[in-house]
Formats: structure tokens, sequence, C-alpha cells
């Protein structure tokens, strides 16, 4: 797969040079939220002793990860927005290891977006709020879906998003610790490894949602105000690209799991047996399903993926965008018109992508956690005449 961190650096080569040029690129900031509420966020270290930290023997004793969350914030308590890169220095050198002599300069234009979500505000106390997990893409980071994070928490979600250590592209931990990717190939070589090392390294991914679900009950220990806000009893997980099909597979498996979301999910390494499952809770698939001369997926990806979303007797649905490319569904396209000139973004412009996204997932949770509303398909194609959806079962 492409690197999501060649695009950025892609989308700020032209745009880093001098304060004209980068005006003239038009460097977004993340998109207003829509909802009630101010979005605080907060960093968090958690160290699962169950796992060695990587599947492979060196990589240290316990599994950590590093965790963000973002959740309804107390309007008197705001006082910094938050960096949508925590380390520059970090994010040149992942360019680097995948194959890209980039200078430093280049990429220090990541410090002017700026996000709406505020440093270690106070949460909002006085009522309980569902409990959102995201998962990134191979070789994504937490926040490259901070449209869609922000936005979901300005309607009343937590949300909390995980670097997959030793996946992610890289990690930075509170104590200047860097740990960088190990799956990630220079110039998009692919990863050679046998299926049993890729189900095993997969199990990973997977294993980090169902430890974060069971951090949600222990969040106590971290944070006693937003543990208190939480409801628990609503929890859902959506993910882009392999963050996709690690959002399904920990929603087939873990019962606490209420419903799934997956953006442009890649669902080729589905097992057969999986496959032909009835999952039996809403799940929802936003992405390319168009096979044009343009094509990132195998045909196999969408075969799959259309199998697995019919055999749920559930609420199921299959959405495309037909002209959008697979990074348009991350915040990485949407930074400037640049990535369109660099063929990294399709024909859909980032801005309705960013509608098209925010809009159904919110749609998609208020109906599925909160009960509130409903998913108005019919709404979806007056709104967005651009889409085209492929399957429905709205039981």
């Amino acid at each position: 797969m492409k690197k999501l961190t060649q695009i950025l650096f892609c989308i700020f080569f032209l745009s880093s040079c001098s304060l004209v040029v980068s005006k003239a690129a038009n460097i977004k900031d993340i998109k207003q939220t829509t909802g009630l509420y101010s979005v605080g966020t907060k960093r968090m270290v958690w160290v699962d002793s169950t796992r060695t930290n990587w599947f492979i023997d060196g990589y240290g004793e316990h599994r950590k990860l590093m965790t963000q969350i973002w959740y309804p914030a107390d309007n008197t308590t705001l006082l910094r927005k938050s960096k949508y890169i925590d380390n520059k220095k970090a994010l040149t050198h992942t360019i680097r290891l995948q194959g890209y002599d980039i200078p430093e300069i280049l990429t220090n234009q990541m410090g002017s977006i700026n996000c709406n979500s505020w440093e270690n505000a106070e949460p909002l106390l006085g009522t309980t709020y569902p409990v959102i997990i995201f998962s990134h893409g191979h070789g994504g980071l937490r926040t490259q879906n901070t449209n869609q994070v922000e936005e979901l928490a300005s309607h009343g979600y937590i949300v909390i998003a995980v670097d997959h250590t030793f996946d992610a592209g890289f990690v930075e931990f509170p104590n200047g610790e860097i740990i960088y990717s190990l799956t990630a190939r220079p110039h998009d070589q692919p990863l050679v490894e046998s299926s049993e090392t890729f189900y095993t390294r997969f199990g990973y991914r997977v294993d980090d949602i169902n430890f974060i679900i069971n951090q949600i009950d222990l969040f106590n220990e971290y944070d006693s105000k937003i543990f208190s806000i939480m409801d628990k009893n609503n929890i859902g997980v959506f993910g882009h690209s392999f963050g996709g099909l690690t959002s399904f597979y920990a929603g087939y498996h873990n019962d606490r799991i209420k419903s799934c979301f997956a953006l442009d999910g890649w669902f080729l390494p589905l097992p057969d047996t999986l496959m032909v499952q009835d999952i039996k809770k809403p799940i929802m698939h936003l992405g390319q399903n168009n096979k044009g001369p343009t094509q990132f997926w195998k045909d196999g990806n969408f075969q799959k993926m259309e199998i697995f979303m019919k055999k749920n007797s559930s609420l199921s649905i299959i959405i495309d965008i037909p002209g959008s490319y697979h990074y348009d569904y991350s915040d990485f396209t949407y930074f400037s018109y640049l990535a369109k000139i660099l063929k990294f973004s399709g024909d859909v412009s980032t801005t309705e992508m960013a509608n098209i996204m925010n809009h159904t997932l919110l749609d998609f949770f208020n109906y599925t956690l909160k009960k509130e509303g409903v998913i108005d398909l019919n709404g979806y194609r007056t709104k967005f005449p651009k889409i085209d959806i492929i399957y429905h079962n709205t039981k």
C-alpha cells in the first residue's frame, strides 16, 4: 500500500518553501465542527502486560500503546489548542525510512494546521456519551482522521484512537521514545511474509482494540471525570483501510462492540470462513467500489467485502463515492488542492468528501449507539448526488 506519509510530503513540499507559496497552496485547517460541544483531548500511554510488545522477540516485554481521547469539554477550561502532529522530526524520519530523502524544513508546514480540540480541557459533566474507537490504516497515525473524530466528539461522543505500535508510521511517547514502523517498506515494496506471520501481526491490531475496550472499564484509574461520562454499554468502532478490516474483525469477535463502520476498508485478508458468517450487528462501508482505470483495490477486495456485508442479518449498508481515491478517506488529501495536482486525490472535492464522511458516520452512530434519528438513504442521494448506494439492508 502507498504510505500516508509520502502523501504528506508531496502535499507540503510545494507549500512550505515560503509564506507566499504556502498561502497560494491554500493550506486548510481541520474542518470546523458542527456539534454543540467544544472538544477536549488528552494523550495517554497504556501498557498491556498480557502481551509482548511485538510478535517478534526483542522488541520489549509488554505491549505499549499511545492513545488519544477526544470528548465533550467544559467551555470554561479551554486553554491551548491541540497539535495535529506531535513530532515533525519523526515524520521526516519516517518519510526517509520509506525511501524519500526529504529535508526537515519541508515537513515544518505541518505546524500550521490547527485542530478544533483543546489540550487537557476538563470534560463536560452531567451526562454520559457513547464511546467510539478508531483504528488507523497501515503505516498511518492515530490523528489521520481528525476531521471525523472531532466532528463526532462535538456531537456528544467520546472517541479513543490508538497508534498500533510497530504498524503505525511512528509513535512518540511522552518520555521522548519514538518507535517507527516495522511493516512499512521503501517505495511501496510489498511486505513478504507467510500467512501465519500476517495473521499473527494482524492479531496484534485486533487485540489492541480489545485491550482498549477493557481499559474503558478501568478508566477511573486514568481520569475519573472522563470515566464518569462514558456510556460503557454503547461502544462502536471505525477505521480506515487496514483499520476498517481491524474494526470489522474485532466487531465480529467482541460482543461489546455494538456497531462497526469502515472507510475504504481493506478486506482481501478477511478469512474465507469469516466472510460467509453473519456478524449480526449494524455495519456500514463507505469507500471506493468502482472498478475504473484508477483502481486502488483488486476486485477480490470488493467481492469479499460485499459477501460479508450481504451475509449480515442486521443493518448493512455499502456506499460508493465514484471518482474518490483511497486517501480521500483520511485527512491527508484534505489540507491542500496540491493533492489533486499530484494525483493523490480523486475527482470529488476534498471538502465534499469530508462532509460525506462526517454526515454518514454521525448518522450511523447516532442510530446504532444513541438510538436517535434515522439513516435516510434517499436523503443522502439528494444531499450528496455523487454517491452510489451499492447495497442496503435496513432491517
